[in-house]
């Protein structure tokens, strides 16, 4: 296990989508420099997600949170805030990585909680693929 101190403890109240029962968790740095952490569950230590910063990967990435979500976070203006969307990455094949851009972790860094939160439609979704196919994928499809 990870040594850490109580004030590294991230509190989801809600938990996660299809994990509401895991509620504390850290992240841990994946390594120096890189865009991806860990999200590692205290609630059940086997569990960890990958998760990046999404403008990483998708520059103009906009989420447009709604008053209840930042009045959940106690977001003001001022308030220091983190967003992370989780990443997938099919083993052995990471050209297939995608992220959940519809469901972001945001994080109120000063209050140490976090909610996952459900964008209304538009353009993202649960799986963006990260990076296009290539023409010859796309027609083999």
């Amino acid at each position: 296990m990870v040594e850490y101190n109580e004030e590294d403890i991230l509190t989801f109240p809600q938990g996660l989508m299809g994990l509401p029962a895991m509620k504390r968790f850290l992240i841990l740095e994946h390594k120096p420099g890189s865009p991806f952490r860990w999200l590692q569950s205290l609630d059940e230590p086997s569990m960890s997600l990958l998760v990046c910063d999404p403008w990483a990967y998708v520059a103009d990435y906009d989420p447009q949170l709604r008053a209840s979500d930042e009045t959940d976070l106690a977001l003001t203006d001022s308030e220091a805030r983190m967003i992370l969307a989780t990443a997938s990455i099919p083993p052995g094949k990471p050209e297939g990585m995608t992220l959940n851009l519809l469901g972001p972790l945001v994080i109120n860094l000063s209050k140490r909680i976090g909610k996952q939160i459900a964008l209304d439609g538009g353009t993202y979704t649960i799986r963006h693929r990260v990076f296009q196919r290539s023409r010859s994928e796309a027609v083999a499809a």
